[in-house]
């Protein structure tokens, strides 16, 4: 039986679409195969951000994950994020079906310091953040319209997951919605939902932006 939340995601009109090939080679993460082991509590990374550290913050927050004991799933998921340039550490995990939702910690982030990842079956992590609002986004009526009315306005991480549906083919449709306003402390303007499509063995196969509401 379908749900209001399906219901509404079913009328919703599709605004823009990005193909995988072209959503991993510019948003994906290899982050090898990963599961909630990956997670790791923070202990204090005071000394990393201290101008007196003898080391780079990224290898002294390696460092600290292996003295205080990370396991090995953790520390191998902050290095692959070191590798792609986004110092930090998995702090969280949800299970989505066949994928996952990782979230991430950046402790040397001046502001943003979340993120998501999206955890496909084959080990691609999609960063539903990095680039919200997309070239093929700002191509559409809707967010030329939502620009006029609001220019100041830009997204605002983390995303928030805000519901699954089933498809047709056995896969499912991941949405989230990420805020649209013009600074931390302002009230929002809008919000992006944006939905991803996998197929049933797990693996992120689209993008969509569904509605600027």
């Amino acid at each position: 039986m379908p749900t209001r939340f399906s219901r509404h995601v079913a009328g919703c009109a599709v605004l823009a679409v990005s193909a995988l090939a072209t959503m991993q080679a510019a948003h994906a993460i290899e982050t090898g195969r990963i599961d909630a082991r990956a997670v790791w509590q923070e202990r204090s990374l005071s000394a990393c951000r201290s101008e007196q550290s003898q080391t780079a913050p990224d290898v002294c927050l390696l460092r600290t994950m292996q003295r205080s004991g990370a396991r090995p799933q953790a520390i191998a998921a902050a290095r692959m994020l070191v590798k792609a340039n986004k110092a930090g550490f998995i702090s969280a995990w949800r299970p989505l079906g066949k994928a996952a939702l990782a979230t991430v910690t950046y402790p040397f982030r001046a502001n943003t310091n979340e993120g998501s990842l999206l955890i496909g079956s084959d080990g691609a992590a999609i960063d539903v953040d990095e680039d919200a609002v997309r070239e093929e986004d700002r191509a559409t009526a809707a967010w030329r319209a939502f620009a006029a009315a609001h220019p100041d306005a830009v997204p605002f991480a983390p995303a928030d997951f805000v519901g699954n549906t089933a498809t047709a083919d056995g896969g499912q449709r991941l949405l989230f919605s990420t805020p649209l306003k013009s600074c931390h402390a302002c009230a929002d303007d809008g919000a992006l939902l944006v939905a991803y499509t996998l197929d049933k063995a797990g693996v992120v196969r689209e993008r969509q932006l569904l509605t600027i509401k």
